[in-house]
């Protein structure tokens, strides 16, 4: 479609427009780029360019922006290439090892890992929770007379219960409870332990079976989220750093578009396949993202469930660096 000048001027202009957030002119794409031709024949292909439709002129500069076509080209050209630079790699791996290896939710720990990366929005989509499988349930005891009662996925959930032991259950008691629920249970999926009737190996405890039953329940009502409980944000203010939503009523748009968790889970949720898919301006469903651009990727758990990683931007977004780090992380946590 465009022969090799145009595509060196195209995407030099969307290079540098992604950084500077202003016009490019011909003479600064001459200066920066070792394009080996004249301002006035660059010129000339920026014309070309904006002729064809990869270029827009705002109407107060002598410079031009990439339009949603012109993006796309890029990010279509790019799309296979992004490798994620060492630097980004080692903190990535890092910080993500303590975040799978630790107890706490991954997916807010994911959504401020990515955030903090790209300086955008960042969204992290769980698993359907009822698909969500049993790792491990553990008791601590807190005191002579106290113990805590926790239950951990494999999608990284995790929800805890503080049990005051009634007289008859002591600490032997819940140990053995839980062993035999990590025996039994283990790999058991969220919506099958719903189902579970605990009584029968409860009742051994006799004064304690109904404080164990209630323990119970109280941990799986936890963690059996909602659909839109499975949303976490990251940075969602970092979008209103972009130069281009300082419009108040666009970037309220934007907000009540991210506090709508489940139409955010139907946007996220649409995307199928392994690498980062790209989502620019109108390609967009919803109308008030039609100056963002959505980039997601899928990751998959050990048990075969999915999540999805998103990041949100304005359309002059770094692509090649968010596309290889969604690449990458999705990667990692799938790896995991």
């Amino acid at each position: 479609m465009l022969d090799a000048r145009k595509r060196q001027v195209l995407f030099a202009i969307v290079q540098d427009y992604i950084q500077t957030a202003e016009p490019i002119g011909s003479r600064t794409i001459a200066k920066r780029h070792a394009l080996g031709v004249s301002p006035a024949t660059i010129r000339n292909e920026m014309a070309d360019l904006e002729e064809l439709g990869f270029l827009a002129q705002p109407h107060t500069s002598a410079g031009r922006i990439p339009s949603e076509r012109g993006y796309r080209f890029y990010v279509d050209a790019i799309e296979e290439l992004p490798v994620l630079t060492a630097v980004d790699a080692e903190i990535v791996k890092r910080q993500l090892g303590g975040i799978l290896r630790g107890q706490q939710t991954m997916l807010d720990a994911l959504a401020r890992l990515v955030s903090s990366l790209t300086n955008y929005t960042s969204i992290v989509v769980g698993p359907e929770q009822q698909l969500a499988c049993l790792r491990l349930m553990q008791a601590i005891p807190l005191d002579e007379s106290r113990a805590v009662l926790m239950l951990v996925l494999d999608t990284g959930m995790v929800a805890n219960e503080v049990l005051a032991l009634p007289p008859g259950l002591t600490m032997y008691d819940l140990l053995a409870f839980c062993n035999y629920v990590n025996y039994h249970y283990g790999g058991t999926s969220l919506g099958r332990l719903k189902a579970m009737n605990f009584e029968a190996y409860a009742g051994r405890f006799h004064a304690g079976a109904q404080a164990v039953e209630q323990a119970m329940d109280s941990l799986i009502a936890g963690l059996s989220r909602s659909d839109g409980e499975r949303v976490v944000l990251g940075g969602a203010t970092n979008i209103m750093n972009q130069p281009e939503f300082r419009d108040i009523a666009k970037l309220r748009a934007i907000m009540r578009v991210l506090d709508e968790h489940e139409l955010v889970l139907r946007l996220v949720t649409s995307v199928r396949g392994a690498s980062a898919s790209v989502s620019i301006g109108s390609e967009n469903a919803v109308e008030a993202l039609r100056d963002c651009s959505l980039i997601t990727a899928t990751y998959q758990l050990s048990g075969g469930q999915t999540g999805h990683i998103s990041v949100l931007g304005p359309t002059r977004m770094e692509y090649a660096r968010v596309i290889a780090l969604l690449n990458y992380v999705t990667k990692l946590v799938s790896q995991a």
